[in-house]
């Protein structure tokens, strides 16, 4: 077999990468053996990584992958055409393993993958440490790619079914004695469809100006009044105006005037809902906390702080704003979306606490003319598919409000129509829709509820109003 790259250290011979491919060339059936194993990311060489995906990319649709078929489809591949184009195809099949062997092969590449990816993230953070980097942001991401390195782990990680039934039996007795299994949101009709239960992460999307961080808000404070620990990653705004916005929520007073002048009695008004407020279990982040191995840093030190007594369950939720600021690693916004996407979930396991990212979505629905073009779903989420495969729960605000207002909304001059719109505007005035778009372990639905986002503030409707989402 032709050798075209030299080893790296990793154990791995690059006739291994070249086994494999032939083998499935030879006999696609062969694919579907190693097909939840292996990926294109796993092989070293890049024109191998690209055979790799047109091989896998057409055996999924149920079409034939050979020899002819990648030689139109990577005819400009220049990685393909140095190695010899259909030549080094056919070289790849008359070399290919056995069938019995090809899962073995496929550990192999496997695990030189994982030896060059741990390599290469211990030498970056060897070099930062140097560096002047924190070494307890050093030491906690080099935790968080230890407890990846088990989650992937091929070793046996197992509990009995027993006792995982009797965990669970436990989980649902304390339900049925009316004790809420996660963290309350504030909203009982909420509450009622999905949880926000520990060791589980939700997204919460939302177009601009449609109340993601006011809903937010509103759930820590519910949660810090109710004797649950909160942390606040805030990557968009100042503390000083997060603050600003829970204290509107315990005054009634609009935020925005909070950089106004202000008469005795509102500014009394403040005074008394800080005092309200001083005690409470919430914790605001640094702004220096703008990855995830220096949210797990903070968010461990607030374990520590925050010990769990008969009235109050320690720290258990944390609000990040917005995860599309954390910061990641990779060469692309994708990627690197991608990785704290999924990073974000080992976050939620190893804190124990239920995490709520909220996440842009597409831009574009907000300059949509009809509300009903404008309600979000999965599909409008921005930057990786990761944000609705990681997490449990993806839920979206959407406030019909905003688009049947003036002087965004032009309002009907025959009487007629302008009477069709008052009918729905005086229907969504002061209401929002949560909608949930995916719940491992709730309803995919979604609900109405009562909103001020002047003063940050939710409530449940007296009607309860609901609807399927989808």
């Amino acid at each position: 077999m032709t050798q075209h790259f030299n080893p790296a250290g990793d154990g791995f011979a690059p006739e291994t990468e070249q086994q494999i491919l032939g083998a499935v060339l030879a006999n696609n059936d062969r694919y579907h053996e190693i097909s939840g194993q292996i990926r294109d990311e796993h092989f070293r060489d890049p024109t191998h990584a690209a055979i790799w995906r047109n091989v896998s990319a057409r055996i999924e649709r149920d079409h034939l992958a050979s020899p002819i078929t990648l030689k139109e489809d990577l005819a400009d591949h220049e990685g393909l055409k140095q190695l010899g184009g259909m030549a080094y195809l056919a070289k790849l099949i008359t070399g290919s393993v056995s069938a019995f062997a090809i899962k073995d092969y496929a550990n192999i590449v496997v695990e030189a993958h994982g030896r060059r990816s741990l390599a290469g993230r211990l030498e970056k953070l060897t070099r930062e440490l140097r560096d002047g980097r924190s070494s307890d942001e050093v030491a906690a991401e080099m935790e968080m790619i230890l407890h990846q390195r088990e989650e992937t782990s091929s070793e046996p990680r197992t509990m009995s079914f027993l006792k995982a039934q009797k965990l669970a039996l436990e989980q649902m007795h304390e339900i049925k004695q009316g004790n809420l299994r996660g963290v309350p949101s504030g909203l009982k009709t909420l509450d009622d469809k999905v949880s926000l239960a520990p060791k589980r992460y939700t997204i919460l999307g939302g177009a601009t100006s449609m109340g993601k961080t006011a809903l937010a808000l509103h759930m820590v404070l519910s949660a810090a009044r109710a004797g649950y620990g909160v942390g606040f990653v805030t990557l968009e705004m100042p503390e000083e105006d997060l603050a600003n916005r829970i204290n509107s929520a315990v005054s009634g007073i609009e935020y925005r005037g909070y950089d106004r002048p202000m008469g005795d009695a509102s500014f009394g008004q403040v005074v008394n809902a800080a005092q309200d407020l001083q005690n409470l279990p919430l914790e605001v982040f640094s702004e220096r906390v703008r990855d995830v191995p220096a949210i797990l840093s903070e968010g461990k030190k607030l374990k520590r702080k925050w010990k769990e007594t008969e009235n109050f369950k320690g720290f258990k939720l944390l609000i990040i704003d917005y995860i599309q600021l954390v910061r990641g690693r990779g060469e692309s916004q994708f990627v690197r979306l991608s990785q704290v996407a999924n990073d974000l979930k080992q976050i939620a396991k190893q804190l124990d606490v239920h995490v709520i990212a909220l996440a842009q979505i597409d831009r574009n629905l907000g300059k949509v003319d009809d509300f009903s073009e404008a309600r979000p779903n999965l599909a409008h989420l921005r930057g990786s598919g990761d944000l609705e495969n990681a997490p449990d729960n993806v839920m979206f605000i959407f406030r019909p409000e905003y688009y049947l207002t003036p002087p965004r909304f032009t309002v009907p001059k025959k009487p007629e129509d302008r009477a069709d719109w008052e009918a729905e505007f005086l229907q969504w005035k002061g209401k929002a829709e949560i909608i949930i778009g995916k719940a491992r372990m709730g309803e995919i639905c979604s609900v109405k509820v009562g909103c001020d986002l002047s003063t940050n503030r939710f409530w449940d409707l007296d009607d309860g109003q609901e609807e399927i989402a989808f």
